[in-house]
This record gives structure tokens, sequence and C-alpha cells, in this order.
């Protein structure tokens, strides 16, 4: 049998991270477009900021992802 490879800890932890920041991002934004829709004039500022500051820090954290991959694989394919 074919043993499965086994992805390192760190590469679980960044992609727990990236989804975990992306959808925080998406629900802010969907929160602000609700509100928005049905008249709330009072809405934290914090809601309409989010997205822009997490949704590049997904994509920053998935080409992390991608880049510690594309190097294990390499290490791997060495030996």
């Amino acid at each position: 049998m074919a043993e499965k490879s086994k992805r390192p800890q760190f590469e679980t932890t960044l992609a727990y991270m990236a989804v975990g920041v992306i959808g925080a991002s998406i629900l802010s934004m969907l929160l602000t477009l609700v509100a928005a829709l049905l008249g709330f004039t009072e809405l934290p500022v914090v809601f309409a900021q989010l997205p822009l500051i997490g949704l590049p820090i997904g994509f920053l954290i998935i080409v992390t992802m991608l880049i510690f991959s594309i190097i294990r694989r390499s290490k791997e394919n060495r030996s």
C-alpha cells in the first residue's frame, strides 16, 4: 500500500487561517450589504473596512501556503 504524505502542521494552520480570515471578510461584506438594504445608518465602520484588510491578508496567506508547499514537494522529489 502506498503511504499518503502527511501535510505538515504549519500548512494546515495556514489553511485554517486563510479560511477564517477570508470567511470573516465575506461575512462582514454581506452584513454591510444587508444592513444598507434594510436602511440601517448607524453601523460600525469596522464592518465596512474589514474586507479591505482581510481579503488581501487572506490572499497573502494562500500565496505563502503555496510557496511552502512547492518547497516541501521539491525536497520530497530530491530524496
